[in-house]
């Protein structure tokens, strides 16, 4: 019951819910026929039910869509009628007129539920959709033009379109590969799904591939078989018909039915009712093909028996000729190619002189620039030991820590020198030769050496060899005279630091 609240009368959802089911139970109490589009089917295995989704179109555009139910039952009795009448099963995408009651649940919402559908009305459809599709074809100018291109003479490289699994396609094989008169043929299969939903996808798939490749095929054959007429529909799909017709090599079809020819079959070059007698259709290229040939070979052998007592001596003349021709001709050959042989050895030998010439420059310049760059890094640590040397000389104006920092910066630098000088030793040691090489271990060995001699100028190795630093305001005590009695100095270690007073001064 709706409750009343600040002078509103309000519903729950339920209510309205429930409101909206009995309206439409009270309003919607037969079946309906309904015509729609199956958009989607929805069958699902487990349960055998069916969800469909239908719709509605017009001008390409939906103007309705309802859901609807299929129940195991119902699905499979109306399913059984479309292969029996229609020779394809339920399946999305196609026109259908179904019988339903409409129906409304408060939580699944308005829906159909489908007790029959008559395959008649689709059958019509799919026809009329058939004649549709072959008018636009011969409308666009395409419905005849695989039919016109010209067959090869021998169609012996065969691109085949079919499943592996297929009877047909192994009854086309046995056919064309033992045949009787030893012909032979070159095939190459494009596996594809040949009926149902996905077929028409996959065949094209297959098609865009063998056009990559189209020189290596004189023909394409779609081979199906088996299946019996169920299935077909797919084979008047516009875009597959469209695909067939503007291939650029003949496209032939064995799909294995006797009746209703589908848009594919007409738009291709040849349509045979099986896959047998489309490889009887081949091996008849080959029979037209051989018989002239062999009728010419027999009129020539006797033609040649008749000629052959009055121009014997002719034909022993010209070959003599044509012996003696030959053997000029081989000998003119010997000689131009001896002088080809000349010059391209003549060639190639100047040309690895001038390789040869230009590999020294580049060995000769890498070894003055490194020579260079090693004159360079000595002048560097040269410099930077005489700084070393001014610093010690002046310890008295610095600090031990600057002095630490000085030495830290000359270490590091000493060792980037070394580093720098090995990685330039690795890496010109296999085109430098062994004399530049020794040069460079040479001065790596030099500055390790100064490197070594920096380390025991460090003035905290001569504070732990007993020497300490006596600092008055700051500044190191180098003469006594600088002090007066009362003055507080303080006295740096090798390990910490002591502050104390001047009680008397001594020259």
């Amino acid at each position: 019951m709706p409750e009343i609240i600040a002078d509103k009368t309000i519903f729950s959802l339920a209510e309205v819910a429930r409101s909206i089911q009995k309206t439409i139970a009270d309003r919607y109490k037969s079946l309906y026929w309904i015509k729609a589009e199956m958009n989607k089917l929805n069958h699902y295995s487990h349960s055998g039910h069916c969800y469909p989704e239908l719709l509605e179109k017009k001008e390409g555009k939906v103007i309705a869509e309802i859901r609807a139910t299929f129940w195991k039952s119902d699905y499979e009795r109306v399913n059984q009628r479309f292969i029996e009448i229609i020779k394809e099963p339920l399946k999305n995408g196609i026109n259908i007129l179904l019988q339903a009651s409409i129906g409304y649940d408060p939580v699944h919402g308005l829906s159909l539920h489908i007790v029959d559908i008559d395959p008649s009305y689709s059958l019509g459809e799919l026809e009329r959709e058939k004649q549709a599709n072959i008018a636009l074809l011969k409308e666009q100018g395409i419905f005849e033009a695989n039919k016109l291109l010209p067959f090869p003479l021998l169609p012996k490289r065969i691109a085949i379109i079919s499943v592996e699994t297929s009877k047909g396609l192994a009854d086309f094989l046995k056919i064309i590969d033992s045949n009787p008169y030893s012909y032979r043929f070159e095939h190459q299969l494009f596996p594809a799904l040949l009926q149902g939903e996905k077929s028409v996808p996959s065949i094209i798939e297959q098609l865009e591939k063998i056009r990559l490749h189209i020189r290596r095929f004189d023909v394409v054959a779609i081979i199906r078989g088996g299946g019996g007429e169920v299935g077909l529909s797919s084979y008047n799909n516009i875009h597959l018909a469209t695909s067939i017709a503007t291939f650029p090599i003949p496209v032939i079809t064995g799909i294995g039915h006797a009746t209703n020819e589908t848009v594919s079959e007409m738009v291709a070059y040849k349509n045979a009712i099986t896959p047998s007698a489309l490889a009887a259709y081949l091996l008849q290229h080959f029979h037209n093909f051989a018989r002239p040939v062999i009728q010419a070979e027999q009129r020539l052998r006797l033609k040649t028996k008749q000629l052959f007592d009055d121009q014997q001596q002719l034909l022993n003349n010209t070959i003599k000729y044509f012996k003696m021709a030959s053997l000029n001709m081989l000998r003119e050959n010997n000689y131009r190619f001896a002088a080809i042989q000349g010059r391209t050895l003549q060639q190639s030998k100047y040309q690895l002189i001038q390789e040869k010439a230009s590999f020294q420059q580049v060995k000769d310049r890498l070894s003055t620039q490194s020579k260079r760059a090693l004159v360079k890094e000595q002048q560097v640590i040269a410099s930077l030991g005489q700084r070393l040397k001014r610093e010690h000389l002046h310890l008295g104006k610095r600090s031990v820590q600057v002095l630490h920092q000085i030495k830290e910066q000359l270490i590091r630098q000493s060792r980037q020198v070394a580093k720098k000088n090995q990685v330039a030793l690795m890496t010109l040691k296999s085109t430098l030769g062994p004399s530049i090489e020794r040069s460079l271990l040479e001065a790596v060995k030099s500055l390790e050496n100064q490197e070594r001699h920096l380390s025991i100028l460090d003035p905290q190795h001569v504070l732990k060899r007993g020497y300490s630093i006596t600092l008055f305001n700051g500044k190191a005590i180098t003469d006594v005279h600088t002090l007066q009695a009362g003055d507080k100095i303080k006295t740096i270690l090798a390990f910490g630091e002591t502050e104390s007073q001047v009680t008397f001064v001594k020259e």
